[in-house]
């Protein structure tokens, strides 16, 4: 017997497409409905009448399935997204999976005994999370993932890391540290390639350096002096927050001895001194742009949202 899925796959579209067409609940566009019907007959697909029964049921809850809601970025998604989600009559159930297989599983379980009417998920370290919220029968959309197979909004993280680069040549930089996260997320890594790419293209020195490196206060400071870095690069604001503090106590002058760049624009890097010259990926319009393509889910789509560069004290002009 013929799934959803196998349907969605034929005609090209996403589960949720089908699953609106099925139903009957939604726009969507009239030549994908065509698409979506030749495939049910093809296939000679039956839609479970109990399910069909259940989907009228749904409830006015959105699902928020987070990694880490203590990171400032995904709190200011998680605020995007009810602000607008309550606008439209919805309400927001939000699971911390703490990149936890199991608790994203449970979560997920949640979702659906709420009857949700969809999940908003952000990207995870793990892809076996992803992978498991990407099978569900449930709308979906992913924030910070770029899929073109998936519903997703998102930023260009290579020139993302790109921007950072620009921005540390500008201050005449001379020696850069990178200081990166898992290298195998793809945000991260991404971000590292930009900014690595853009600095030898000038030809920068540039130290790699993973943040783990933090942890070791004398491992880092033989770093800064024994390579006479003069300017690092963070993966994220928290970063370079946590190292504005290391250097301060090193009595380095910033941004006159090292010049520091961070990512994400989160308002604590406005509450430092000096304030932190950051990339602002718009994490509140992210959250306020995947509700409103959550509830108006059509094909398969991922959009992006523009970079903005924040220039503040941290970094040299």
């Amino acid at each position: 017997m013929a799934t959803i899925k196998e349907v969605a796959q034929l005609a090209g579209v996403s589960v949720a497409t089908v699953s609106r067409v099925i139903n009957n609940n939604g726009y969507v566009k009239a030549d994908t409905k065509l698409q979506i019907e030749q495939a049910i007959k093809e296939l000679n697909y039956k839609p479970n009448e109990a399910a069909r029964t259940l989907f009228k049921k749904k409830s006015k809850i959105i699902g928020l399935l987070l990694p880490d809601i203590s990171n400032p970025f995904f709190m200011l998604i998680a605020r995007g997204v009810e602000d607008i989600a309550l606008k439209h009559g919805f309400q927001v159930l939000i699971g911390n999976s703490d990149n936890s297989l199991e608790k994203a599983k449970g979560y997920i379980n949640t979702f659906n005994s709420h009857n949700c009417i969809g999940i908003i998920s952000t990207a995870f370290d793990h892809h076996s999370i992803t992978e498991l919220i990407a099978t569900q029968s449930l709308p979906v959309v992913f924030v910070d993932r770029l899929n073109k197979e998936q519903n997703g909004i998102s930023t260009n993280h290579y020139r993302g890391g790109e921007l950072q680069a620009q921005i540390v040549i500008n201050g005449d930089a001379q020696h850069v540290l990178l200081l990166h996260e898992d290298l195998t997320i793809e945000t991260f890594k991404l971000r590292y390639k930009g900014a690595k790419h853009v600095l030898e293209q000038v030809n920068i020195k540039v130290t790699d350096c993973p943040v783990s490196t933090l942890q070791d206060a004398k491992l880092f400071e033989t770093i800064l002096t024994t390579q006479y870095i003069d300017t690092i690069i963070c993966s994220n604001d928290m970063i370079a927050i946590q190292v504005l503090g290391m250097i301060q106590q090193l009595n380095y002058k910033v941004p006159e001895a090292i010049q520091i760049v961070g990512y994400d624009n989160i308002p604590f890097s406005k509450m430092t001194y000096p304030q932190i010259t950051t990339v602002d990926q718009s994490a509140y319009r992210l959250g306020t742009t995947a509700v409103s393509k959550l509830l108006n889910i059509d094909e398969a789509d991922c959009e992006q949202i523009k970079l903005i560069i924040k220039k503040r004290q941290s970094t040299r002009n």
